[in-house]
């Protein structure tokens, strides 16, 4: 607080470091007493009625303040992590990837000729749209023109579709593409590394097209240009439709249930009714 006070003030010398404000403060603090004949003179009556080791304390007290002040603002003091995101380095454009195909490219669905882009992130190798296989019980829709070819479909991974049954093992392996499969709770967490983690993350990871005013846009660095899908939720609404991507893994939470990652906050969530899918390369 002392070093932001001072920074804020128009002062004539710019101080680079916290441990300089201290300094600042503290030779500011001994040069105001003498000019403050009243405040001076009140601390010496103050202190003359006190015993020679209240005296000694004190100043015990004030210089473990001064040294603590010190070694909190001290230069070698942990600070946050600088911002080394290189988009050239972590995802790029140009090149090949570790399969030996080329960095940014696209691949086509055997099962019904659905035609994907992809994108290579660090060694994963993801793919660029949201699945749109009409897979068992998912579901589009259609209450809104062209919705699945934006946004994809939306996907239960429970048996029968029934939300209130158990995790269909089989049906939540083989729902990506040959080749393909739903991304773990580390996968997501690796690529959340590669991109840098809070909202500068999120952000080279979202779409860049405008998608209404509760829409953050993203930079998109990356091309991976995540979707503001939202979920689908028991009673055939969408939540969080045009805000915010949440998709499922496929780490288990418990015998029924699954835990998700919503791409905006990097956090993990429990799973919802339906979801959209993004398929990482095996």
């Amino acid at each position: 607080m002392l070093c932001s006070f001072f920074l804020r003030e128009k002062q004539p010398l710019k101080f680079r470091t916290c441990k300089s404000c201290v300094f600042v403060f503290f030779l500011t603090f001994s040069q105001m007493i003498p000019k403050a004949p009243v405040f001076s003179l009140y601390l010496q009556k103050f202190y003359s009625a006190l015993p020679i080791f209240v005296h000694m304390k004190s100043k015990f007290i004030l210089f473990t303040v001064f040294v603590s002040l010190l070694w909190a603002c001290s230069e070698d003091s942990p600070s946050e992590p600088k911002d080394t995101f290189d988009a050239n380095v972590v995802c790029p454009a140009e090149g090949t990837n570790a399969y030996g195909e080329p960095s940014r490219g696209s691949f086509t669905d055997e099962r019904d000729g659905q035609v994907y882009k992809y994108t290579t992130i660090g060694n994963q190798v993801w793919m660029a749209e949201n699945l749109k296989f009409d897979a068992p019980y998912s579901l589009c829709y259609a209450r809104e023109e062209n919705f699945c070819e934006t946004f994809g479909r939306f996907y239960t991974l429970y048996v029968n579709g029934d939300y209130f049954a158990l995790i269909d093992q089989v049906l939540a392996d083989t729902i990506c593409p040959a080749g393909w499969h739903v991304p773990s709770v580390d996968e997501w967490n690796e690529l959340a590394n590669n991109v840098g983690e809070g909202k500068k993350g999120s952000a080279r990871l979202k779409s860049s097209n405008d998608f209404g005013e509760y829409y953050n846009s993203g930079s998109d660095d990356c091309s991976f240009n995540a979707l503001p899908a939202g979920s689908w939720m028991l009673n055939g609404e969408l939540l969080g439709n045009r805000i915010y991507a949440i998709y499922w893994t496929s780490t288990r939470r418990s015998y029924d249930t699954m835990y998700a990652y919503n791409l905006g906050s990097q956090s993990i969530e429990i799973n919802r009714p339906r979801m959209t899918i993004r398929c990482l390369k095996n």
